[in-house]
């Protein structure tokens, strides 16, 4: 049994806590947030407290894994890269619905998350610390780069790129071999017809340019 601690004790940490729990073969030790109180329980484990405890933890337990389950992009960085401060050798499980399809060929990073109903079609790429959503899809060969996001129900067909840190909203689709580019927000129901640049919101059926946004700019 991998012995493992959550970052995060809101909505997005019940599904990783479900999700971890139907796979098996994994002891969740409880969670880590520096807005609850200390001792709250989510689903029966504990909140054991912040950043400040992870020496203590690792102390006890040297094995301890982990897992961040923070569904704002930037933020979800910011929390990966305090944690590997503290400790460098950190290793972050995957959280894996077995009512997800992962097909041929795919291709998965450390700390990624895919949740109930979602499809990853064949020789596709998630990588470090991404999040597919309830029931989204996505198409052969696509790639999802680090820390991005698909929220639920969205389609990508095959040969789509979802840039760093970007974030594809609820129900929206992707038209084949877009590319979706860094630290880009597109908006809930959009259909995207054409490349979305760097630091840019769009929205709309079809997609347009709205305005640019700034790194970490919050979006949910």
């Amino acid at each position: 049994m991998k012995k493992v601690v959550i970052f995060g004790a809101s909505g997005h940490a019940k599904v990783c806590i479900d999700i971890l729990e139907r796979s098996g073969g994994y002891e969740i030790i409880g969670l880590l947030d520096s807005l609850k109180p200390k001792g709250l329980k989510v689903f029966g484990y504990p909140i054991l407290g912040d950043f400040t405890v992870v020496p203590d933890l690792l102390e006890r337990t040297p094995e301890l894994e982990f897992f961040v389950a923070i569904g704002d992009n930037w933020s979800r960085y910011q929390v990966v890269q305090k944690l590997i401060e503290i400790h460098p050798n950190a290793i972050f499980v995957n959280a894996i619905h077995p009512n997800s399809i992962i097909g041929k060929g795919v291709k998965l990073g450390h700390g990624v998350m895919v949740m109930a109903g979602s499809i990853i079609n064949a020789d596709s790429s998630l990588e470090d610390f991404t999040i597919v959503n309830t029931k989204s899809s996505v198409g052969h060969e696509s790639e999802l780069k680090s820390y991005s996001s698909l929220a639920p129900n969205c389609t990508l067909a095959g040969n789509v790129v979802v840039g760093c840190f970007s974030a594809v909203s609820i129900s929206a689709t992707i038209l084949n071999g877009r590319v979706i580019g860094d630290h880009a927000i597109i908006g809930a129901g959009s259909l995207v017809v054409r490349d979305a640049k760097d630091f840019s919101v769009y929205y709309g059926v079809p997609a347009k340019l709205i305005r640019s946004r700034e790194k970490g700019d919050k979006y949910l």
